[in-house]
């Protein structure tokens, strides 16, 4: 059990605002720039902690000891309460050594200039990056070996799937198109509708909705939790 003010101060994970992801898919499909997507293995284990940390020895280990050992943690790991701050200092170390600029706008967003114009846009969420350029340029290439150069990596190829929307792209009429089936498949599933028949409105024909029936008090506008 990790203490606050102890053994960590600070928690959180990066991830993008979806302001500036509509907006960084508009420029792209815009300008027409390449777009693929960046996994990082195992990103949090790459975290450097700052605090000193110990933890319990594992039982298939303690075989190897006198039962009155433990392990001092080098590395931050999954669960720990620091370790999405720890993985975001570390790779925004990464991405200015690469010669990045983050943005005012968002801290997610890592922008590379040359000559006073914008070649590369990566976007970071947690582990995974979007990343953008000119077409053909090679500055995806050249940046996935840089990143190689310090973290395991996998590429996945074109942009298809951001922070569990669907990504669809038609190049020849420089349009991106974003939608939530995955979820809305995944929330059927969990209430057990997956069998559901379709129908074009979400509410029977028969009943009339009018601005009457708005909410007028802050009390009735505040959003009610599902569950």
């Amino acid at each position: 059990m990790q203490i606050p003010g102890e053994d960590f101060t600070e928690m959180f994970a990066s991830v993008v605002k979806f302001a500036i992801l509509w907006i960084f898919l508009a420029l792209v499909a815009y300008l027409d720039w390449d777009l693929e997507q960046i996994d990082i293995v195992a990103a949090f284990l790459n975290g450097e902690l700052e605090e000193k940390i110990y933890m319990q020895v594992p039982e298939e280990f303690k075989r190897f000891g006198n039962g009155k050992m433990y392990w001092k943690l080098l590395k931050a790991l999954y669960g720990l309460k620091q370790a999405g701050r720890q993985w975001k200092i570390k790779l925004n170390k990464v991405l200015l050594e690469l010669g990045f600029v983050k943005s005012i706008a968002d801290d997610c967003l890592y922008l590379l200039q040359k000559s006073g114009k914008i070649i590369l846009m990566v976007l970071v969420y947690v582990d995974d990056m979007a990343v953008a350029s000119p077409w053909c340029s090679g500055k995806i290439r050249w940046f996935t070996l840089k990143l190689g150069d310090h973290f395991e990596i996998t590429e996945l190829g074109e942009l298809r799937h951001i922070l569990g929307l669907v990504v669809t792209r038609n190049r020849s009429e420089k349009t991106i198109h974003i939608s939530q089936t995955a979820y809305i498949h995944k929330m059927l599933i969990c209430f057990g509708m997956e069998g559901a028949t379709p129908i074009s409105t979400p509410l029977a024909v028969k009943y009339n909705l009018s601005t009457a029936q708005s909410p007028v008090t802050d009390d009735e506008k505040a959003p009610e939790l599902c569950w």
